[in-house]
Parts: structure tokens; sequence; C-alpha cells
């Protein structure tokens, strides 16, 4: 079963942070799932909205960014002038995470660090999403250079038979699959959308869909068709439990202590 730590261990410390990261190494996790964007000076960050949020960002005066700021509109220089080491007090995103430990001071990551930083782990896995979306395509690279971007970082890291790519803008995974047929993609899904069928007519072998929107009907059809199933984001000990009865490949989670909880259990 593929244990991936939702944006690092997003339950405990900032989103999509090297220490982030780091913690989800410290529990085991098997897989780092994580999302990239690219500066204007052509940097590969680690960061999963295509702008800053108002809700983690912080300038360099200390306060919150008032609107989201696109992150392909900054040099990489101009980005690292920005904490996102803490969620906005009062804020939705700071209630659904009451236990995420503040570090002040937290910067935006390369994706190049995340890579140095997981070197000396041999078996942990990357699962990275090229954030992009139909309905604002100024807002990141176009897909062809997007995923170029992402190819040629994990290349340069040597990390091609450790990293999987995962979209919902499935325009993506189609670069890579002709670009670097030596990455695995995933196909995400959300909502309606959630069919097993058209990631099969896509020519998707992984499907990555919402665990809500996950029955046995639709489980049964992805295996009918040989794909692996691997489901986001999954936190709560029952639904964790659910998802392992059904016998799932893989589990997203922004507290993977509790997957493996719930691991224990069934052994």
């Amino acid at each position: 079963m593929d244990l991936q730590g939702h944006r690092g261990a997003r339950g405990y410390l900032p989103e999509n942070t090297l220490p982030g990261f780091s913690r989800a190494l410290e529990i085991g996790v098997n897989t780092l799932e994580l999302d990239v964007g690219v500066t204007r000076d052509g940097v590969v960050v680690v960061h999963h909205d295509r702008g800053l949020n108002p809700d983690i960002a912080r300038g360099p005066d200390g306060n919150w960014v008032p609107k989201a700021l696109p992150i392909n509109s900054m040099t990489y220089a101009e980005l690292q002038r920005y904490d996102v080491g803490r969620l906005r007090p009062g804020s939705d995103y700071a209630k659904r995470f009451p236990k995420q430990q503040p570090l002040d001071g937290t910067r935006v990551p390369r994706l190049a660090e995340l890579f140095a930083l997981a070197q000396k782990n041999k078996a942990v896995r990357f699962n990275i999403e090229p954030k992009s979306d139909l309905e604002a395509p100024h807002e990141t690279l176009a897909p062809e250079p997007f995923a170029r971007a992402l190819i040629a970082e994990v290349r340069k890291a040597g990390m091609e038979r450790r990293t999987t790519v995962q979209a919902f803008d499935w325009r993506l995974l189609k670069v890579v699959e002709r670009e670097a047929p030596e990455l695995a993609t995933v196909y995400c899904t959300e909502g309606k959308g959630s069919d097993p069928a058209r990631v099969h007519a896509a020519g998707g072998k992984i499907w990555s869909p919402d665990f809500e929107m996950l029955t046995p009907e639709r489980l049964a059809a992805a295996r009918k068709w040989g794909m692996k199933v691997t489901v986001w984001t999954v936190n709560e000990p029952a639904d964790i439990a659910r998802m392992l009865a059904m016998s799932v490949d893989g589990i997203a989670s922004d507290y993977p202590d509790r997957v493996l909880a719930q691991l224990k259990v069934r052994q």
C-alpha cells in the first residue's frame, strides 16, 4: 500500500515545505505528494496554488497578502521574500488544521531542494502535480513548457524511476507520456468527473479520485481495466479504514501516521 504524505504532512507542519516533508519522512511514508509551479525566471518551485495563498503567505512587511499573487509573475528571488510558515489566524484553513505547528521564516522551496533533502532516503518516491487550470491559462506556463520544465528537473536529479506525475489537467500528462515515457502518470479526478471510464478512454493506467467519490462499483471497473487506484485526501480514521477495506493501492493523507495506525490494526 502506497502511503503518501499529502503536501508533506500538512496536518502537522506547513504544507509543501522542507520541514513538512521532513516530518513525513520521519513518520515513514512511501511517497511524498507535492505540487509545483514555475517562477518567471524558470525555477521549478514546490507550491500548491497557482498564486500565493492569502491564508498562508505573508509579505516582507509581515502582513498577509491581500490576494493571490501568481507564482509565474515573480522571480524566484522575489518569491523568497514571502513567509509561508503559518496559517492566517481565524481563517477557515486554520480551523481545518488546528494541529499544524507554525514555523515562521519558512520559504517556498525549489523542487531541487526537496530532491536533495530526500537523497539519503533511497526508497521514498515523489508524486508531483504541476498545477494548472484550463480556466486560468495566464497563471501558469502552457502544458508543453510546464511539463518540460518538470521533466528536466526530475532528470537532472536522477529521480526518473522514483517519480510519478499526476494532474487534473490531463494535457500535461500527455506531454509527459510523449516526452518522458520513463515517468508514470496519474490521472486525477474529482466530483462528477470521477469516472474510471474517462481515465480508461484517455489511456490512463493509474487513477486518483477524491476518496469520497470512490465506490465499490467504480473500483471494480478500474480493476477490470487493469488500473491502479490511489485516493486523496483521506484524514479521518473511519474513512482510512474504509479505503483500506476496499484494497486501494494508495492513500494520500495530511496525517500519514493515522494511515499507519489503521494498517497496524489490520495486521
